[in-house]
């Protein structure tokens, strides 16, 4: 059963690679959600037959595969939004003005109702959250806000500096913005469901 998990979200994704922009967008977005749901279902199957440390090891390398495959789809998206039919505003284009852009897209909502711009704003939060979760989860030290934080800030301008340079996208603060604000909200989560965790195992070998 794990394996046939595993091998069906790989043909998910060949499927993916074959048809490309000819999937729409909301197709396109549900692949990466049910390849981790069914890699996760493979890999939580795997975990119930290990024990010890061969259980970590397992566990270890899974992560650092979802890990990889979340940047890969970062990069799509970030780089080469066509896969996704986004816009991209070639050119090295940028705006420094913070909070421009989030004006913007408020006010053609206000005045058309379109969820064009809702959609723009929360892709941009939603974007870095997965590393929000995964970077606590995976290394230790990142468990420390003063850690983890400057990292967000640092990816979130590094991105959108890369796309500046190469002219891959338009460099907007306003996105780095939101794309720190989704790392940090997804680092809160994964905390608070870390702490909880752990003060309920505390209680249990306490025999409370």
């Amino acid at each position: 059963m794990t394996l046939i998990c595993y091998l069906t979200a790989g043909a998910v994704n060949l499927f993916w690679l074959i048809l490309g922009d000819r999937l729409s967008l909301p197709v396109q977005m549900a692949i990466p959600i049910l390849t981790v749901l069914l890699a996760g279902t493979g890999v939580l199957l795997r975990l119930r037959k290990l024990r010890g440390e061969q259980r970590r090891r397992y566990r270890t390398g899974a992560l650092w595969v979802l890990l990889l495959y979340y940047l890969c789809i970062l990069s799509v998206l970030l780089f080469f939004g066509g896969l996704f039919h986004l816009d991209r505003g070639y050119g090295g284009a940028v705006n420094l003005e913070p909070f421009h852009t989030i004006r913007n897209y408020i006010i053609y909502y206000r005045r058309t109702g379109s969820f064009v711009s809702v959609t723009n704003l929360l892709g941009n939060v939603v974007i870095l959250a997965p590393l929000g979760v995964l970077m606590p989860v995976m290394f230790r030290p990142m468990r420390r806000f003063w850690t983890f934080l400057p990292l967000a800030a640092l990816v979130s301008c590094g991105v959108e500096y890369i796309q500046w340079v190469t002219a891959t996208g338009a460099a907007d603060v306003d996105d780095s913005i939101l794309n720190f604000i989704g790392a940090a909200l997804g680092y809160l989560f994964t905390r608070l469901c870390q702490i909880t965790a752990g003060m309920i195992a505390k209680r249990r070998s306490r025999g409370e």
